[in-house]
């Protein structure tokens, strides 16, 4: 089950990286030791059919000097670790990018390195039937490139039907690439739907509900064949009835107020929200 992703930066690489404070419950359902600030918990990284140690830790920072401060949750592992390594194998553009940009500083410059767009590189965590193991899954630079030259010969209605089977076929003249995003695209519009109980945002219904059928889809608000933006921020669940009207009168999405409004006048704001909030 995907849960969330990242771009890989320098603390991915070396030494962990913090769970965003809207899936915190998440994790302390999976991992309830970490639930008590202080606590950690021992997991496991899959990475390619591998597993690798690392902690997830409720930071002990003093509650006491940071009583309003929500706590902070992060996966934890040493620069030398096994882990670590084979994130720096597997990024190693972005790697390549931040020890260039250390190198190029001045002594005492401690400001962030921020990875061009143009060379970013995500992380994706994925739960799984193991509440101590988390599967993470990847698109590296090379592999984003690869995709923005061939997702041009590929209109956003075919893209988000492209069902998995399809693309498993080596014949179907789709790119790894395509392949591999599409997987992880699915995988976040599967958590979403499972997350909104099937229930359709814009109306609040499980659509089908009467023959026990769950029919909603995921709808990409910026077109992932422009934005390549497959985040959960990026995603709507919907009916697929408001599925096909929003991709033939191609509406704006006001951020601001959550709604859809289309050319003619008309205004769809969504009733469940709460992923986008």
């Amino acid at each position: 089950m995907f849960i969330y992703s990242k771009i890989v930066d320098k603390s991915v690489l070396w030494d962990g990286f913090s769970i965003p404070l809207q899936y915190h419950k998440i994790f302390h359902m999976l991992v309830p030791a970490i639930s008590e600030h202080g606590e950690n918990a021992n997991v496991k990284i899959l990475i390619d059919g591998e597993f690798y140690d690392a902690q997830l830790k409720n930071i002990a920072f003093d509650q006491d000097t940071w009583d309003n401060h929500v706590d902070i949750i992060q996966f934890r592992y040493s620069p030398q670790s096994p882990l670590s390594r084979k994130l720096r194998e597997i990024f190693s553009i972005s790697n390549q990018y931040i020890q260039q940009e250390r190198a190029n500083r001045q002594p005492g410059d401690r400001r962030r390195i921020i990875v061009p767009e143009e060379l970013q590189e995500f992380i994706y965590i994925n739960a799984t039937a193991q509440s101590n193991v988390f599967a993470l899954d990847y698109v590296t630079c090379n592999e984003e490139q690869a995709l923005r030259h061939d997702i041009k010969s590929i209109s956003e209605d075919v893209f988000e039907t492209l069902s998995i089977d399809s693309l498993k076929d080596e014949n179907t003249g789709f790119s790894q690439a395509i392949r591999k995003v599409r997987k992880l695209d699915k995988s976040i519009g599967d958590t979403l739907k499972k997350f909104y109980d099937y229930r359709c945002q814009l109306t609040g219904e499980r659509i089908g509900e009467p023959y026990s059928a769950h029919v909603v889809e995921a709808h990409h608000i910026v077109p992932f064949t422009e934005s390549l933006n497959n985040d959960a921020s990026n995603i709507v669940i919907v009916n697929p009835t408001f599925h096909r009207i929003i991709h033939k009168a191609k509406p704006a999405f006001d951020n601001a107020t959550l709604s859809f409004k289309f050319p003619n006048g008309v205004v769809e704001k969504l009733k469940l929200t709460d992923h986008l909030r």
